[in-house]
């Protein structure tokens, strides 16, 4: 599938299912929309629309005066909605694309029937950080990667290999491959813009990260990697202390497995199930 948004162009994969229950799937940092390749077809009988983000796959990049802020594409999220004539949606995130979709709940209002976040919250780094720092090291960053040229891969091989650096597995990486990379004369071009690796021009601090949570009102289920609430990093339990605090509508579930646990072959029938039980609990 392809939206015409704004001026850029989204493309999307869809799994129909039985057209009843929609989920807008979100994916992770540098990741694309096969990053649910594997849940998605254990999710029936939801539709699923799987969409690549601007800068990451088949998509857009972005202009270059423009960024890739965490709140930049909410605009045109709201308009693909939009354009699938959608009352009712879903909402499902990883990582990134987890944060991303907290915040579009808030925008969508009632329109967003439940939230599932997939080992992904609102951060809580940008706390720690001088915020005039943060914009010029913002600005400095834009500057930075838009002088960058492409990347090119020999194989797909030396890509998984990479991909392997930011703590995926051999599968999860092959199963990205044919979206992220685009055969040409030189080799294997990365499509991913490399402004992708800038510094957020800022960041939302605690008492703004409070009130965008508290601005979703529809059933919430997080599902993180790890086997108990016991085992995150503080910083990883700081999050979900806050998240529990503010989303009184929040289930919290702990799947023993990475951050991509959702690409798993083992585990993504399992996260799915999950799903589909709350799903038909709060729908």
């Amino acid at each position: 599938m392809t939206f015409k948004v704004h001026g850029l162009t989204y493309a999307a994969i869809e799994w129909p299912g039985n057209g009843e229950v929609t989920v807008l799937a979100l994916h992770g940092w540098l990741d694309n929309a096969l990053s649910f390749a594997r849940i998605a077809p254990c999710l029936a009988p939801c539709r699923v629309i799987s969409i690549d983000l601007s800068g990451h796959g088949l998509s857009s990049w972005r202009s270059a005066d423009a960024a890739y802020n965490l709140w930049d594409d909410l605009p045109q999220l709201v308009e693909i909605v939009d354009q699938l004539n959608l009352n009712k949606v879903v909402l499902m995130g990883h990582s990134r694309g987890a944060a991303i979709a907290a915040l579009l709940a808030g925008v969508l209002a009632e329109r967003a029937q439940a939230l599932i976040m997939i080992d992904g919250l609102l951060a809580n780094v940008n706390d720690q950080r001088n915020a005039a720092q943060q914009l010029k090291n913002f600005v400095r960053d834009q500057k930075k990667y838009a002088k960058r040229g492409d990347r090119y891969f020999k194989s797909e091989a030396a890509f998984i290999a990479r991909r392997c650096t930011y703590g995926f597995d051999e599968n999860s990486a092959n199963l990205l491959a044919p979206r992220a990379l685009e055969l040409t004369a030189l080799g294997l071009r990365l499509r991913s813009d490399p402004r992708l690796f800038g510094i957020s021009a800022n960041g939302f601090r605690r008492e703004q990260r409070l009130d965008l949570y508290r601005e979703i009102a529809s059933p919430v289920l997080g599902v993180f990697a790890g086997a108990n609430e016991s085992s995150p990093s503080d910083y990883r339990q700081a999050m979900l202390s806050e998240a529990k605090a503010a989303i009184h509508t929040l289930q919290i579930e702990h799947f023993v497995g990475t951050h991509h646990l959702h690409m798993n072959d083992r585990l993504a029938p399992l996260l799915a199930s999950r799903c589909t039980a709350f799903l038909s609990q709060c729908l």
